[in-house]
């Protein structure tokens, strides 16, 4: 009986195993041919890593090495929000040489010819700053991310009109019009100076008289229908603690 039990239980293990195995052949099967790559090096990464745990290996053994041992390729595989964890966790990250090349490398993926604003009021492109001595292209990548509310100059005018039309701009200074822009694209005041939102309070007040109140509300309407409907964006990494 013990014996008939053992044998009905491993035969009912290898028909799950084969059960398995079919369909990961299935799922296999289906992956674009182009897409087969990042399963293959996905999995020699994890065969790696219990490789090194085997050997008690800790983490920052198994990717350290002449220019970066294992560290590069696993690294480029690491979306914004990854890679700003995986520095969260540990200095030595953040101390490799290719830390800053990641950084700007996801950038450039990531956001392309398009430009954002930037502290302190400019719109510019990811790589604009690549002939910059000392970037940090890490900051630089989460600026890009929270200005994701704010695609042009053209929705950053509006912003400011919309700002001018709720405030009595006798009583209200540039400082509480620079928080209120801030608000109004949930962005940080450091994205804007003092000089640039007086030129913002210059354009709005051309708008508004160039165009009407009617006129402009409309053009607000259509900006605040566009925003509710952004386009894709990389999520935000996490702060670094």
């Amino acid at each position: 009986m013990l014996m008939q039990g053992g044998s009905s239980a491993s035969a009912g293990t290898r028909a799950d195993r084969a059960a398995s195995l079919g369909r990961l052949l299935e799922e296999l099967e289906a992956v674009p041919a182009s897409e087969v790559w990042h399963i293959r090096i996905y999995a020699g990464l994890r065969r790696i890593v219990y490789e090194g745990r085997l050997r008690g290996a800790s983490l920052m053994e198994l990717f350290d090495g002449a220019e970066g041992g294992h560290a590069a390729p696993a690294l480029s595989l690491l979306d914004g929000r990854a890679l700003a964890r995986l520095g969260a966790t540990c200095r030595h990250w953040r101390a490799t040489p290719q830390w800053v090349e990641h950084w700007f490398l996801l950038g450039v993926r990531d956001f392309g010819k398009h430009r954002r604003l930037v502290p302190p009021g400019r719109f510019e492109r990811f790589d604009e700053s690549m002939l910059v001595a000392d970037v940090d292209w890490a900051w630089r990548y989460r600026k890009f991310v929270d200005a994701r509310h704010c695609p042009s100059i053209e929705s950053l005018r509006l912003a400011a009109v919309r700002v001018v039309q709720a405030l009595d701009l006798e009583t209200s200074g540039v400082e509480e019009v620079r928080r209120r822009l801030a608000t109004e694209l949930q962005l940080g005041q450091d994205f804007f100076s003092l000089e640039c939102v007086e030129q913002l309070l210059e354009d709005a007040s051309s708008m508004r008289s160039l165009t009407g109140r009617s006129a402009l509300l409309d053009a607000a309407a259509a900006e605040a229908a566009l925003l509710a409907t952004p386009a894709p964006s990389p999520e935000p990494p996490e702060p670094r603690g």
